[in-house]
This record gives C-alpha cells, structure tokens and sequence, in this order.
C-alpha cells in the first residue's frame, strides 16, 4: 500500500501597512495624475529661512545721525536647487491563470508599497548630506540632538531630525523620544524621523530640516503575459520627489 503524500497547509499572511515612523508618514503630500515634475524635479522657494542677511537690531541714537546702522538687507536665495525625481518599481511573475494573475498583481502591488518608502529615504539621504551645513562630531546622541535643537531653534521654528533607524533604541533610553499618536518628538517638539533607508543613507549623521513636501503619481501596474515562457508578469511603479525649504544643522556620531 502506498503511503499518500501530506502536503503542508498554506496560509495566507495578511498584508502589513509600511511603518509610520518613516519620512513618508511624516511628509506633507501632492498626489499629482499629472506629474509635470517629472522631467525636472521641483524647486522649492522658501519664505521661512535664510532672512538674516534682511534683519537687525536698531542701535543708533534717536534723532541722531544713524552712521551705518542702515535698515537694509539681501533676500535669500529665491529658489532651492531642483529636487529630482525617483521612480521606483516592483516586479513579480508566476504561471498565467486567472487566480495567478491576481497575485501577481497584488504581490507587486504590495512589494512596491513596503520597499518604495525605503528606497526614497535612501536616495533622500545623500541630498540631506550635501544640502546641511557641517556639525560637529559628538560622542553621545545627548549632545548630538542639543546641538541640532539649538540650530533648529534659532530658526525660531519646529522641524525635523533625520536619522537612521538604529538610533531609535539610544534615543528613548536617553528620553529624546516623546511619542505623540504616531509621530516621535524631541524634548523641543521637533519630530523624529526615523527611515529604514536612513540606515545606509545616513549612517551616523543626524540632520535637521524644515518640514518634507513630497509629489507622487498615481501607481501604474503595466502587465504582460510571455507566451514563450508562460508567464504573467507584472511590474507596479509610480515616480516621486520629496523636498523641503532648508537645510538647517547636522551633527555626526562618533
């Protein structure tokens, strides 16, 4: 008598949401069906930072001659340099029944929407880099964050902390987290972001910026069956670009 094969039950994991901690859930977003950012990205023209050449305290004497003391000033650059845009893909294929096709469908789907956000905080970083101005090397995220509240503060403005996932763990058990619904804030009020990509992208540095705008495009599922192979494959995409007024302070871990 011949032995029946068991084959193991299969189960269906359900699908996850992408993890709110990241620059996605925190930045202020377009939904553009007609991104006419996509050939050359978006200039942002900041209102809120970089007026200190434009500002001053009035010292001379009342119904005096003023000397110097002139009330006058240059306005800030108008313009950022252009942030560029990311397009992003996922991929999956499998056999060409119907019941197939629709996982096909639904695991691109679902890849592009976990790996997406990921992604761009990783493209995101090197441009966090190059725009923030030069900081310190502390040994010690205490003094790290110090420094970047202070900058943020003379700004007189609330912004955001840039930093790798992995220093999450050392910041609340420094009490540098103070969680607010799904946003983390520091001591000052300044929101934590705290980026998958960021691990690779950023490393040991911190940064401090303004607030995140962000323009995407609706996904697009562009799909084909290969009748050499019998296959169905499906590829999910959709572009994107995120930017922000300023750059304002980094720090970097020893």
């Amino acid at each position: 008598m011949t032995t029946p094969t068991l084959h193991p039950v299969r189960f269906e994991a359900p699908l996850v949401n992408p993890s709110p901690s990241g620059l996605y859930g925190v930045t202020q977003w377009t939904d553009d069906p007609i991104p006419r950012w996509l050939a050359s990205g978006v200039q942002v023209r900041p209102h809120n930072f970089g007026g200190g050449d434009a500002f001053g305290v009035w010292a001379a004497e009342w119904c005096g001659d003023p000397g110097d003391e002139l009330k006058d000033g240059e306005r800030p650059d108008p313009e950022t340099d252009p942030f560029d845009p990311i397009t992003v893909w996922a991929y999956d294929q499998c056999d060409i029944t119907a019941l197939s096709q629709d996982e096909v469908r639904l695991r691109a789907r679902q890849n592009l929407r976990l790996l997406e956000p990921v992604a761009v905080e990783r493209e995101i970083a090197a441009r966090l880099i190059a725009d923030a101005p030069a900081g310190p090397a502390p040994s010690d995220l205490v003094s790290a964050v110090g420094h970047l509240e202070a900058e943020l503060a003379k700004t007189n403005t609330t912004g955001f902390i840039h930093a790798s996932a992995g220093v999450a763990a050392a910041a609340s058990a420094a009490n540098l987290i103070i969680r607010t619904g799904s946003t983390f804030k520091t001591p000052l009020g300044h929101t934590w972001v705290f980026g998958g990509g960021y691990v690779d992208g950023l490393g040991k540095a911190l940064i401090a910026t303004s607030p995140t705008f962000g323009w995407r495009d609706e996904v697009a599922l562009r799909e084909t069956i290969s009748a050499e192979t019998n296959e169905f494959v499906a590829i999910a995409e959709r572009s994107v670009v995120v930017g922000y007024e300023a750059a304002i302070a980094s720090a970097t871990l020893t």
